[in-house]
């Protein structure tokens, strides 16, 4: 991962941000849930970022990033992000350490300093600002940005209020029918939609933690999550379905911005497929 590439574009061109969500890195030699490397995984859509016909400006990791938040776990997501050309952002999930994460990013510009503080922060991407927030609750599966992020974001948005915006957190702040992982959903999102409502210029709000692919309108915006590097929660809608995962595959989002237009989304499974094949030949 090289934190002193710019690989930006030119203002008012295109540009591609891709998002990878819910790595959950274990240390060398242990098994996600006893079954699952992780690691792999995660190796295999780097590769796929990579196999792009045009390279991202930057990644976005939107969190659970490690599994238990262990230092051996950061170094081994780091070592495996490693062969990508083009910075990547990175904010905590539930089951990340936020001090752990915090000395495993220290040699990025973006990542804050001070011990304790929350791990949000503002960068620009091309024509975009991107605002990263810090919605941990350490021992906790829910989300809360509280009071201070909020009224730091409420700043940023208004200093970022001649550009569009890109916000990314965790938690999703929207409820998305899966009531198991709603239960752990953003606690103060009634405060954030509010914000968020008062800024127009906010072209998307992405977020992880559910483990599948999620987009909703919400509050002026659209709100939008992918599916995770490793396995996904099971579509379960019912209001008593259990939680469960199940081995659908793995994927990751393309958030391309066009000028004039705005943020286009494009879901990418990860994995080696046929094609492609050229030339077309309609059916």
């Amino acid at each position: 991962m090289s934190e002193g590439m710019d690989t930006r574009r030119a203002q008012s061109t295109p540009l591609l941000i891709a998002q990878i969500t819910d790595t959950h890195i274990t240390p060398p030699g242990r098994l996600l849930a006893g079954r699952l490397d992780s690691a792999a995984r995660l190796a295999q859509a780097v590769r796929t970022i990579q196999a792009l016909d045009l390279a991202p400006d930057c990644v976005l990791a939107t969190g659970d990033l490690a599994d238990r938040g262990e230092p051996e776990a950061y170094a081994l997501l780091r070592a495996t992000l490693a062969p990508l050309a083009m910075p990547v952002y990175a904010i905590p999930g539930n089951h990340d350490r936020r001090e752990a994460m915090r000395q495993a990013f220290s040699d990025c510009d973006w990542m804050p300093r001070a011990t304790g503080a929350p791990l949000c922060y503002d960068v620009r991407v091309g024509d975009l600002a991107l605002i990263a927030l810090d919605s941990l609750v350490e021992g906790e599966d829910h989300g809360l940005l509280g009071e201070a992020q909020l009224d730091w974001l409420e700043q940023r948005l208004a200093a970022a209020r001649a550009r569009p915006v890109v916000v990314m957190l965790h938690h999703p702040p929207v409820t998305s029918g899966i009531a198991i992982m709603d239960m752990m959903k953003l606690r103060d999102a009634d405060r954030l939609g509010a914000i968020v409502a008062r800024h127009p210029n906010i072209e998307r709000i992405l977020c992880g933690h559910l483990h599948r692919s999620m987009h909703l309108r919400w509050q002026g915006t659209v709100v939008s999550a992918p599916s995770s590097t490793v396995e996904q929660v099971h579509l379960g809608l019912a209001p008593d379905a259990a939680l469960a995962t199940i081995q659908e595959p793995p994927g990751l989002q393309l958030h391309y911005w066009i000028p004039g237009q705005g943020l286009v989304t494009h879901n990418v499974p990860i994995g080696a497929f046929a094609g492609p094949f050229y030339p077309y030949q309609a059916c």
